[in-house]
């Protein structure tokens, strides 16, 4: 498995228009708009928010609907470090090198030419870890791009 680096860090957050503004305010980061996924994992299917930065790199997730793990997150432990997107060379490689050592995603999430692994936090000394594969450098919201094709394929079917 090659681990080509950090892709994002994500931070979960009750309220990702204030943090982002925040953020915006104190540290001169700047956010897109709002992107709204659906993800299914062994825990059912999480609604969720989030706002990304124009470089890509951070990534701040909010509780969307109230009934998804970054809901369980804020309330067990608040705002803050939620996960870690690593950008890997193969994920079906990243996948089956993790498998043998007896570690299985708990989701899995395609847009266009960007697919993303989501791993439980107890695999990874309690962080939630994300394995991204996509063909092109990091662009200005290209996940939002993915990800509202995305919902616009679910919307029409």
């Amino acid at each position: 498995m090659q681990v080509l680096g950090v892709d994002r860090v994500v931070l979960a957050t009750s309220d990702v228009d204030e943090t982002a503004n925040r953020l915006n305010e104190l540290l001169g980061i700047s956010f897109g708009e709002f992107f709204s996924a659906s993800t299914e994992t062994v825990a059912g299917t999480n609604n969720l928010v989030s706002r990304i930065s124009p470089d890509g790199q951070l990534d701040l997730a909010g509780p969307g609907d109230g009934n998804n793990e970054v809901t369980r997150f804020l309330e067990e432990h608040g705002p803050g470090l939620y996960g870690v997107a690593f950008r890997v060379a193969d994920l079906d490689e990243a996948e089956e090198h993790l498998a043998k050592k007896g570690v299985d995603p708990v989701g899995r999430i395609d847009w266009g030419d960007f697919s993303e692994l989501f791993y439980h936090p107890q695999d990874f000394g309690g962080m939630f870890v994300l394995l991204a594969e996509f063909p092109h450098p990091v662009d200005t919201n290209v996940r939002m791009e993915f990800g509202a094709e995305a919902i616009r394929k679910e919307t029409k079917e």
